[in-house]
């Protein structure tokens, strides 16, 4: 078979999960292998009472007990750390892109592991083997997935490389420095963890949820599922991560889950067949395992940080699995072919919704205190994207009932830069281009479809030439200059708004009337009158950043087609005006159809959508024009009033996307939703859930 190029298939087979390319791997998951498998090393001396180790507060640290865990959790401290290439290459790392910041593959995680027991490295400590520094003496060991790793088990991993052991032997690097950009490939909690209850702000277990009546059994039993196959059973009252046989026997998890919860615990402990361990792929192919069964285990391991190695008890990204034999190309592209139309676990909120475990992880927050995933739970729906949240909940702290968003948890050091940029990546897709038609520099968010321009920006004072300067010298991340303009940015609502948009739930991104129509969540004809709507009311209307344009601006920047354009000339006309013969005078909708040069019916439409946006045109008179005024100047007569204000005489010429009713543009403008964004309408269009398991 040919060799494939994994960093292209990575985002395809990301949109397996959801059309947010970089949430299952970053764009650049695979670019250099060796800067994405950095390593810090640290000297551990593990005891039989490690695990239960007390929990304390001090300073803004806080260490929690965890079952098995010799190496405790930490809050992250008030600096700054470098970010993983510049760990390994010690160069400096541009980041006007989100393309440029190694995300690690969805790990939507706050803390980073660490232990302050020991910070020193023996000099001594590694030999030059086949051109690979391993260590002579395993002094240096970490807590695994499940067990204790050497130095040597994380060389012949490749998860440590030739150039971060010599700097390590030589005391370029220090073991701590190092030891940051491993977390996630060893004992880190990476599954989701139990959920947030947003009515009381608490957290709950899944087992103790299924028991209190408030998800079904068969709800919990998925999610601890995927806890068991990629390291522990999460208790999350008392921060303690368990073995199956442990959480059964301290009564966390009921026994009819027993059997099943063991066998997905195979996958990190291994299948044993013929003297060998092993992994979920190759059980598979040996026929141990149901492919079923193991492309679900596959798809939990992927989206929590790697494949599991169950013999050196350590996470891999795919490049390294498929170099290592744990997975192979065709594996992984059956598998997303397959998972296209198979998602195998449910949302508690709605259980009729079948979704892929990675896309449950982007609507999680942060515990703190727990220093974990929690999937909220309730009606509030924090951490869900929505025309009227600029920016969701990302950081919530049990223990205080404190929520935050993400950008306010960095500014306020309860976390680092580079955990807020990993978190980052699963809300947003930040990078920076240049308007072709206008020059502009835009901002761009691939997720949610907002824009913002620099220049309007810098104009408006809403940041900076400094901040643009540190932003262009890459001491300010495309994220952080993004989230600058976002919460210094104070957009009101626009009553006078047509709908400028609409808004996708599925995808949780606005999109334009134009491309809702061509995703099929807009029928052609009412994707036309809402067109029609924006042309005679000032202009088509983008809804990344609430421009308007001409109609031939438009079909450039496809926000029309060709066929849709050609249908809505004249009600461009409506706003601009309408030639006169013999004259070349410009003359107002009304004039137009008094004067014959439009038709009554569409004549009537056009002044109903003017005077249900602000009020009537005329071209040769600046602003709208109220109805009173219209009646003053003999714009219109009494009749012609009379039908405007009498919502009985307007057309139900639209079918809402959302519940598909037959509704009049009057009443599509009550349903939308303002932006908080632009301050423009969008109206929502309907949720499609995949209820297939």
């Amino acid at each position: 078979m040919a060799e494939l190029d994994l960093s292209k298939l990575s985002c395809e087979m990301g949109k397996a999960f959801s059309d947010k390319e970089a949430v299952l791997f970053g764009k650049e998951s695979f670019k250099n292998n060796n800067q994405h498998l950095e390593a810090e090393l640290k000297i551990l001396k593990p005891s039989e009472n490690t695990h239960n180790a007390p929990v304390f507060h001090s300073d803004q640290r806080v260490w929690h007990k965890c079952k098995g865990d010799f190496v405790q959790a930490r809050l992250s401290e008030m600096s700054i750390s470098s970010s993983p290439e510049q760990i390994s290459q010690n160069t400096p790392v541009t980041l006007h892109s989100e393309t440029n910041v190694n995300y690690p593959n969805n790990n939507a995680f706050l803390m980073q592991i660490g232990d302050k027991r020991n910070t020193s490295c023996d000099q001594n400590i590694f030999t030059k083997v086949q051109d690979k520094f391993v260590p002579s003496s395993p002094i240096l060991e970490f807590q695994g997935v499940r067990r204790q790793v050497t130095v040597q088990d994380l060389v012949k991993a490749d998860l440590l490389n030739k150039n971060v052991a010599e700097q390590l032997e030589k005391g370029v690097k220090t073991v701590s420095q190092v030891e940051n950009s491993l977390g996630k490939y060893l004992n880190k909690i990476n599954s989701i963890a139990g959920l947030y209850l947003e009515a009381s702000k608490q957290k709950m277990c899944f087992y103790e949820a299924a028991r209190a009546g408030i998800i079904e059994s068969s709800v919990a039993l998925e999610f601890l599922e995927a806890q068991a196959a990629t390291g522990y059973i999460v208790h999350t009252q008392s921060n303690g991560k368990y073995s199956v046989q442990e959480a059964v026997e301290k009564g966390l998890i009921p026994l009819e889950f027993k059997e099943r919860l063991l066998e997905a615990e195979k996958g990190v402990t291994g299948y044993f067949h013929h003297g060998k361990i092993l992994s979920v792929f190759q059980a598979m192919e040996s026929k141990l395992l149901p492919s079923q069964i193991g492309r679900r285990l596959l798809e939990v391991q992927i989206a929590t940080g790697g494949i599991i190695d169950p013999v050196r008890s350590v996470r891999l990204p795919l490049a390294t699995a498929c170099k290592q034999g744990l997975i192979n190309h065709d594996t992984i592209q059956n598998l997303y072919k397959v998972l296209n139309n198979m998602k195998g676990f449910h949302n508690p909120n709605n259980t009729k919704q079948a979704m892929h475990y990675a896309e449950l992880m982007k609507f999680c927050v942060v515990d703190l205190e727990g220093n974990y995933l929690l999937l909220p739970f309730g009606t509030r729906k924090i951490s869900t994207p929505s025309p009227a949240r600029p920016n969701t909940i990302s950081v919530v702290d049990t223990s205080t009932k404190s929520e935050i968003t993400l950008y306010d948890a960095f500014l306020k050091y309860y976390i680092e830069k580079q955990t807020y940029l990993e978190l980052s990546a699963l809300q947003s897709q930040w990078r920076e281009t240049i308007d072709e038609g206008s020059s502009e520099y835009l901002l761009i968010d691939s997720n949610s479809g907002r824009q913002f321009s620099l220049n309007d920006a810098l104009t408006q004072g809403h940041i900076s030439q400094t901040e643009l300067n540190k932003y262009r010298d890459g001491h300010i991340t495309v994220t952080e200059l993004a989230d600058m303009l976002i919460s210094r940015a104070s957009v009101a609502s626009n009553p006078n708004s047509p709908i400028a948009g609409i808004w996708n739930p599925n995808s949780c991104r606005r999109i334009s009337i134009l491309k809702a129509m061509r995703q099929n969540l807009v029928e052609r004809l009412t994707a036309t009158r809402l067109l029609e709507a924006q042309a005679c009311t000032g202009g088509i209307i983008d809804p990344a950043t609430g421009k308007k344009f001409s109609i031939s601006e438009a079909l450039q920047r496809e926000l029309v087609d060709s066929e849709i354009a050609a249908s809505i000339q004249k009600s461009q006309q409506a706003f601009r005006g309408f030639l006169q013969p013999g004259t070349q005078a410009n003359i107002s909708t009304a004039e137009a159809v008094h004067k014959n040069l439009l038709g009554h019916d569409l004549g009537q439409r056009f002044l109903e959508l003017q005077y249900l946006t602000g009020g009537l045109v005329d071209p040769n008179l600046p602003g709208r024009i109220s109805l009173e005024d219209a009646l003053r100047r003999h714009l219109i007569d009494d009749k012609t009033a009379q039908r405007l204000t009498d919502e009985k005489m307007h057309a139900k010429n639209l079918v809402c996307p959302k519940t598909k009713q037959r509704i009049s543009y009057k009443e599509a403008l009550a349903r939308a939703k303002f932006d908080c964004h632009t301050g423009l309408r969008l109206l929502e269009a309907a949720e499609y859930p995949n209820t297939s398991a």
